[in-house]
């Protein structure tokens, strides 16, 4: 994930909540019932690993190949939802409450979520690196 990509999301979420909606007050989630900061992050992260593996074809969906890749998108959601014990509907109220109340929160979450995909491709380069080494030493 670039820093690009972070801005973009970042812009297109302030956008969002920008956005003057009828009843967006009566929408917003109370503080009490916001999901966690680190809950958010976990979500958001798995989502973007899904994203990645769905569009890499590694993910299918046993069963059911006539599916749009949003349908795929939305059943592999669903069990990350289901994980971490809250619904779609809570996720993006959750979102809209860190958008109106602490947009830092979330822009920081998302800076969190580019390190841990950078420390994973760290982690992945350095393990192929690790086994061609070990590969050309036993030849």
């Amino acid at each position: 994930m670039s820093r690009t990509a972070l801005l973009i999301f970042v812009f297109v979420a302030l956008s969002l909540a920008s956005c003057d909606m009828p009843g967006k007050q009566e929408q917003m989630v109370p503080e009490e019932r916001q999901l966690s900061e680190e809950t958010m992050e976990n979500i958001f992260y798995e989502m973007h690993l899904a994203d990645a593996m769905v569009s890499l074809r590694l993910v299918q969906v046993d069963g059911h190949t006539s599916l749009s890749q949003y349908q795929v998108d939305s059943l592999i959601y669903e069990s990350i939802y289901d994980k971490y014990n809250c619904t779609r509907e809570s996720f993006e109220e959750s979102i809209l409450w860190y958008l109106e109340n602490d947009p830092n929160k979330l822009r920081n979450m998302y800076e969190r979520i580019v390190e841990r995909f950078n420390q994973k491709i760290s982690e992945i380069g350095g393990s192929k690196t690790d086994s061609t080494t070990m590969e050309n030493n036993t030849l």
